[in-house]
C-alpha cells in the first residue's frame, strides 16, 4: 500500500516542477498550452490539501481558485482574437475574470486561517499593530496606485485589495505552528504588488519572472505551512 507521505511529497514536487517550467516558459512567446502550465501548480497544491488528513477543503478550493485565477491571466487576446481587433479594445477581456478568482481563492484561504488565528478579543499591541500596518500599507499602496487604474478596475482592484489584506492579517495573527503560513502569505502579496505595479503604473526588468516567482514560492510555502501544521 502507497505511503501516503510519499503521496504528499510526490504531489508537492510536481507542483514545484510546474512552477519552475513555467518560469522559464515565461520568457518565451506565448503558446495555446502556456495557460494549463501555468495553473497546473496551483491545481497540485489543491490536491495536495485534499490528500492531508483531514483534508484542507477550504485551502483546497483557494488554490483551486487560484488555479482559475492564473489561466486567465496568462491568457493573451491578442494571440487568441482575430488580428483586426485593437489591443484597447479588449486588452483587459481576461483581467477582469482572473481578478475575480483570486477575489475568492483568498475568501477562502482567509475562511480557513481566521479560524486558526489569534481570536480579536485576545489581540495584544503585537497583533493590532500588524492588523493596522498591513491596513495603512494597503490604503497607501491603493492610494499610489488609483491614478493608473482604468475607470472600471477602481472599485474591483479596491475590494481586492481589501480581501487580501484580511488573509494577510489572518495569515499573519495565525496560532498555527509553522512559520512558512505567514512568510507564504507575505510573498503572494508581495506578488500582487508587482503585478499590480506591472499593469497599472510601469514596466520594469523581469517584472514578470519577479511576479511569477513570488507568487509561486508563496504559494507552495502556504501549503506546506498549513499542511505541515497537521503533523
Amino acid at each position: 500500500m502507497t505511503n501516503p507521505s510519499i503521496v504528499l511529497l510526490a504531489t508537492l514536487l510536481l507542483a514545484v516542477l510546474f512552477a519552475v517550467v513555467f518560469l522559464v516558459l515565461r520568457r518565451r512567446p506565448f503558446f495555446g498550452a502556456r495557460p494549463f502550465i501555468k495553473a497546473a501548480m496551483a491545481v497540485l497544491l489543491a490536491v495536495y490539501c485534499l490528500q492531508a488528513e483531514p483534508p484542507l477543503l477550504l485551502m483546497a478550493a483557494g488554490f483551486g481558485l487560484s488555479a482559475l485565477g492564473d489561466y486567465f491571466l496568462d491568457l493573451h487576446p491578442l494571440d487568441l482574437q482575430p488580428k483586426s481587433i485593437s489591443k484597447s479594445a479588449h486588452g483587459d477581456k481576461f483581467f477582469l475574470p482572473g481578478l475575480i478568482a483570486f477575489f475568492a481563492a483568498h475568501v477562502a484561504f482567509a475562511a480557513y486561517l481566521f479560524g486558526h488565528m489569534v481570536p480579536l478579543s485576545m489581540f495584544t499591541p503585537v497583533e493590532w499593530g500588524i492588523s493596522a500596518v498591513m491596513i495603512a500599507l494597503t490604503i497607501g499602496f491603493y492610494l499610489w496606485l488609483k491614478s493608473g487604474l482604468p475607470g472600471d478596475m477602481k472599485i474591483p482592484v479596491a475590494a481586492y485589495s481589501a480581501v487580501i489584506t484580511i488573509m494577510g492579517i489572518t495569515a499573519l495573527t495565525t496560532t498555527l505552528p509553522s512559520l512558512l503560513v505567514p512568510i507564504g502569505a507575505i510573498l503572494f502579496i508581495a506578488s500582487d504588488v508587482v503585478l499590480a505595479v506591472e499593469r497599472f503604473k510601469f514596466k520594469f526588468p523581469l517584472d514578470k519572472q519577479i511576479n511569477w516567482t513570488l507568487y509561486a514560492s508563496g504559494q507552495i510555502l502556504l501549503a506546506i505551512g498549513v499542511v505541515g501544521s497537521l503533523v
